[in-house]
């Protein structure tokens, strides 16, 4: 299993710069969180493959900045939009194939939408998973806790009606604040985590640098190696819990012993 980070850590710098200072912290797997579209241009794509391969780094993930719309855009009542909506992602498959990384996360719908239930919402999340697989993609539905798929309820769902090809991002953060158990959901999804969001919490203090918390490194990583399909796991954070870039540093190095 592969240790990194996500540049989410570093909210709301310039992604290149993000991605450099990853890079001379030593980091070598990062997930990267697109700030705006422009990011999305081939030329910025390609100085940012140049970036990651001067510092010997690897995407594992794509995460889109249009997260937060995804229910406008991929689950609105009015499905003229669902279509737009999947070109309007392509952009980020393209970002994909040229930075060499295999996912992009889904955060979905919010749990607001009453009248979308999830046999149409994941109805809805094959379309799109079926444009990604076009570029050789996947998607990675993310446990986000003001969204559907970050409850157990949701998931069991899920499960039973998302395409196979459609993986899932589990964040440790994301069980805590949704207040979901975070191995029924892994016992759910671990044929399809495809990589993990790590953080530490005390009670319902999340958000931790990985450490600096109560949670049990040594049964998660158990779990997740010998259970689950996931390749990496990556510290993602808010930026305003990191003391600094050492303290950062430090703790992908402490989790590189589960690897």
């Amino acid at each position: 299993m592969n240790i990194g980070l996500s540049t989410g850590c570093f909210f709301p710098q310039e992604t290149t710069e993000a991605v450099k200072r990853a890079g001379e912290m030593g980091i070598k797997y990062i997930e990267i969180f697109f700030n705006t579209h422009s990011e999305l241009k081939e030329d910025f794509l390609l100085n940012l493959k140049k970036i990651i391969d001067d510092y010997g780094m690897k995407f594992v993930s794509v995460h889109p900045y249009t997260s937060a719309i995804e229910s406008f855009m991929f689950f609105s009542k009015h499905d003229y939009k669902l279509n737009d909506s999947i070109e309007m992602y392509e952009a980020y498959f393209k970002a994909c194939n040229i930075l060499e990384c295999k996912y992009v996360v889904l955060h979905g719908c919010l749990t607001t939408y009453d009248f979308m239930d999830m046999r149409r919402y994941c109805d809805n999340v094959n379309k799109l998973s079926g444009r990604a697989r076009e570029y050789g993609v996947y998607i990675s539905q993310e446990n986000v806790y003001k969204f559907k798929c970050g409850y157990i309820k949701n998931l069991e769902e899920f499960i039973k009606y998302a395409d196979k090809d459609i993986k899932f991002t589990f964040d440790i953060k994301q069980a805590v604040k949704s207040r979901q158990s975070i191995y029924k959901i892994l016992e759910l999804t671990k044929d399809r985590i495809s990589h993990v969001h790590i953080s530490d919490f005390t009670g319902r203090n999340h958000s931790l640098v990985p450490f600096t918390g109560s949670f049990n490194y040594d049964r998660f990583f158990k779990y997740i190696r010998e259970n689950t399909t996931a390749e990496a796991a990556l510290v993602e954070l808010y930026s305003p819990m990191i003391k600094s870039d050492s303290q950062l540093k430090e703790a992908v190095e402490k989790l590189k012993k589960y690897a």
